[in-house]
C-alpha cells in the first residue's frame, strides 16, 4: 500500500541538535516502509552545513539554499524533492521525537487517513511543561481555526504534520515564512471529505534560551493568514 516515507527536515542554525536529530530519524520505526530523509538547509551561519556534510547515509538527500527565504521556502524546497508515498515534517531541534513516527503513520494503514496531526495536548504521552503564554496562544489559534473552518482540532500549531504525497503536493503552497503553517491548515480544512486524524505525541519543548524560533508576533501572523485563507476560495 504505502512503500516509502519521505521525512522533510528544514534546518537553520541547528548545530547543537541536527546530528542527533538525523540519527534518531534514521533508526525510527516506520512500519516496514522504505525511508528517504530530505534535509534542506536555509543558508545556516553556524556549523550546521559542515555537520550535515559529515553524515553519510544513502537514504539522506542534502539540499543547501544560497539565501534564507524563510521556513516556508525551506519546506517547499525539500518537498520538491520528495518521492515517498507519505510525507512527514520533522523539526531539526528535536522538540518532536522521531519515536512518534510509528504512531503517526499507523492511521494511514489502519484508518485510511489522508492527513495526520500530532497533538501535544492530550497528555497521553510524555510532555515537557512549557510556558503559559505559548499554551494560551495555541489554544486561541486552535479555537479560531475550528470556528472559521468548522473543525475540531486540538493542537493546530503542532510541528508534526503527515500527509499522503498527493495531498501535500497539490496544495500549491505559496508562503515562504512561518505563515506556511496556517496556509497548509486552512487549505486542508477546506477540502471536502478529507480524512484527517490526530495522534497523541511526546514533546520536549525548547525555551528561547535553548534556541526556540517561534516568537509572540507569530500569533498575529498565524491569525491574519487564517482569516486570509478563509476568505480566499
Amino acid at each position: 500500500m504505502y512503500k516509502k516515507l519521505s521525512v522533510l527536515i528544514p534546518v537553520y542554525n541547528e548545530e547543537k541538535t541536527i546530528k542527533k536529530c538525523v540519527e534518531r530519524v534514521l533508526v525510527a520505526k516506520i512500519l516496514n516502509m522504505n525511508l528517504e530523509v530530505i534535509i534542506s538547509d536555509n543558508n545556516s551561519t553556524d556549523n550546521t552545513k559542515e555537520i550535515l556534510k559529515s553524515i553519510k547515509d544513502p537514504r539522506i538527500k542534502l539540499l543547501f539554499k544560497e539565501n534564507n527565504e524563510g521556513k516556508g521556502a525551506n519546506i517547499k524546497n525539500a518537498l520538491n524533492h520528495a518521492t515517498g508515498d507519505i510525507v512527514l515534517f520533522q523539526d531539526a531541534d528535536l522538540e518532536y521525537s522521531p519515536e512518534n513516527f510509528e504512531d503517526l503513520l499507523r492511521p494511514f494503514f489502519e484508518n485510511e487517513a489522508e492527513v495526520v496531526f500530532g497533538t501535544r495536548l492530550s497528555r497521553a504521552k510524555t510532555t515537557r511543561i512549557t510556558g503559559f503564554p505559548n499554551y494560551i496562544a495555541n489554544k486561541i489559534i486552535t479555537f479560531l481555526t475550528n470556528f472559521l473552518y468548522n473543525k475540531i482540532f486540538s493542537d493546530i500549531s503542532t510541528g508534526y504534520k503527515v500527509f499522503k504525497k498527493d495531498i501535500i503536493k497539490n496544495l500549491n503552497i505559496t508562503s515562504n515564512g512561518f505563515e506556511i503553517e496556517p496556509e497548509i491548515t486552512a487549505k486542508i480544512s477546506k477540502m471536502k471529505n478529507l480524512k484527517i486524524f490526530e495522534v497523541p505525541i511526546s514533546i520536549y519543548s525548547r525555551n528561547y534560551d535553548e534556541g526556540k524560533k517561534v516568537r509572540w508576533w507569530h500569533f498575529f501572523t498565524y491569525l491574519y493568514h487564517l482569516l486570509k485563507w478563509r476568505i480566499i476560495s
